[in-house]
Parts: C-alpha cells; structure tokens; sequence
C-alpha cells in the first residue's frame, strides 16, 4: 500500500485538509474537506475532526501550509487567532513528522504539479528554463514567495512583501493612501490587494463621493464589477486589479523572474475577465525604462485552488525522507 500523506491549508477564511498518496508521479486524493476557520478553536481542532471523518488513518507525514510566517516550527496566523506549533500538530496527527511551512511557500512548491490546463497566460513573453519564478496571490491576504534555482530544481523562498509600503498611482489611489494611513496608521499593499482590500477600496470610493461607506463583501463588490450593476464596484475592482498588476511588477523588478510570474490565490480564478483585459498588464508593465524588461517576462494565472495543497504534500514527503 502507497504511503498516505496530509496536507493542510490553513487559512484565515477556510482550512483546507487532504490525504493524499502519490500514484504515477501524481498525487492521488483519498479524502479531503473544507472547514471555516473561525469557528474552531485551533488548528489542532481541525485536524481532529478531518481524521475522525477519515476513519483514523495513518498517515506517514503531514505538510501544514499557514498564512503567515513561520519562524522554528512555530506560526502565529495572521487573519485568524491561532498559534502553530510542528511538534503539536505532529501530536495530534499521531505523533508524525510535520513540516510547518508559509501558505505561498507552499504555493510556490506546488508549481511543478500543474498541468497546462491549470494555467491561464496573460503575457508569453520570454521565457527561460531554469530562471527565478515570482508567486503572487490574492485571498484574505496577500501571499508573495520566490523560487529559485538549485541543483536538484527549484527552493522555495517564504515572503512577507506583501506588508511593505503602498505606492499609489495616480490621484484617486493617493486619496486612498491618506485614507488608510488615517484608519491603520500604516498602509501597506496587503490592505489594498486583497479581499478585505477590495472592500476597503469600495468603502473608500463611496465616502470620496459623499455617501455612506456601507458594508459590502468582496464576492458582491466583485460580481457587481463583472456584470456592471454597480459603477462604484467598477472603479473599486479597476482599482484593485491596476494595484494588483503595479504590486507584483515591482516585486519582479527584485527578482527578475524570468521562468515566469504566477499569479496565484483565490481571488485570481474569479476575476479573470478583468485580469485579461489588459490592465492588471499596464500596471505590471508600467515602469518606465524597463517597460521592455517588464513586457519580456511569462504572467500566468494558477486555475488550479489545490497547487497550496500539493506544495504542502510534496512538503511532506519530504519531512518524511528527511529532506
């Protein structure tokens, strides 16, 4: 019998948990669910209640991607108030090896698991084999990683870039600049590139035209930008999609990823029509001199809501080889 493996995405919004073996170089799912995270209590409650549901397995190894840093085995989540710890989470597994990890460490792992129809391109540009590779997803936050060239392939490189400083880009996003910085005292990309961001925006633009903030979430705003209901839900996901674009140009212009920039995350998949229609490539494009350095560099975008989990399971095997 193959060995079983789990993965776990814990996120502020939803965790994520999989079994999952490896068949033919794939890997095959036995079980997986989906839990809201603030409705438990910790990270080990989760993982409890997914083995109850799998009758109890065992399970060789686990890889637990979080949304946030983690730094000696040891993770406190961003969006949600839970502290991970490697040693108990391998403890309530049944005492396996765990490999605790950042969610878009994992995210940038899971790359190589993808097949073709699990990407949409945005921009071919010219690709190289073997160059550094950007990852950048918007969700409930904002997840950044790299990958870089090594011997045996590909490291991955945790961030948390996404908490440095705004940097607006034309008047209205100088407007919500000053806003935000009245609100939190520091604003930084992830409050504008993501879905509390998107709200954020949304909140902004009807107080810059005089109306009440109101109270909006993000799938309305989005839905309502789509089928064009709203014109304040156009200006907000305009805005979110050219900061978006201007954010991961200027991580590019860092790494210099020239084996491509995939743009991952659950917001990604959903608003992909205003993602293809050219303004998440100006703003990613727009730097001046190295326009043409910029328009030479692969944009996809990651279809597949599982590449977080096979990172975490190749993680895993991994932890369990020892590696």
């Amino acid at each position: 019998m193959n060995r079983l493996y789990l993965a776990a995405d814990i996120g502020g919004t939803n965790s994520r948990v999989v079994l999952a073996e490896r068949r033919e170089q794939r890997w095959q799912v036995r079980h997986r669910a989906r839990y809201p995270s603030q409705r438990y209590p910790s990270a080990e409650s989760v993982l409890g209640e997914f083995l109850d549901a799998s009758a109890r397995p065992t399970v060789t190894a686990a890889g637990i991607a979080v949304a946030g840093p983690v730094v000696n085995g040891s993770a406190r989540l961003t969006n949600v108030s839970w502290d991970l710890n490697a040693a108990s989470l391998g403890s309530a597994l049944g005492n396996v090896p765990v490999r605790l990890l950042n969610d878009f460490e994992a995210v940038a792992l899971g790359i190589s698991s993808l097949a073709d129809e699990d990407l949409v391109t945005l921009q071919l540009g010219l690709p190289r084999e073997g160059a550094p590779r950007l990852l950048v997803g918007a969700g409930t936050g904002l997840g950044v990683s790299v990958l870089v060239p090594v011997k045996s392939g590909y490291a991955a490189l945790p961030s948390e870039g996404s908490h440095g400083d705004f940097a607006p880009d034309g008047e209205l996003q100088i407007a919500l600049l000053r806003h935000l910085v009245a609100r939190y005292g520091h604003a930084s990309w992830e409050r504008v590139v993501s879905g509390p961001g998107l709200e954020e925006i949304y909140a902004f633009i009807r107080m810059h035209e005089g109306q009440d903030a109101g109270s909006v979430a993000a799938p309305e705003i989005t839905q309502a930008a789509l089928d064009r209901s709203d014109p304040r839900a156009e200006c907000a996901l305009d805005l979110f999609v050219s900061a978006y674009g201007c954010f991961a140009g200027n991580l590019a212009l860092v790494v210099l990823p020239r084996g491509g920039v995939y743009i991952a995350g659950g917001i990604a998949p959903r608003i992909l029509p205003k993602l293809s229609d050219g303004l998440f490539l100006r703003g990613f494009t727009a730097k001046g001199r190295f326009a043409g350095l910029m328009a030479e560099m692969p944009v996809h975008v990651v279809m597949n809501d599982d590449v977080g989990l096979f990172g975490a399971l190749a993680a895993a095997e991994a932890q369990a080889a020892g590696l």
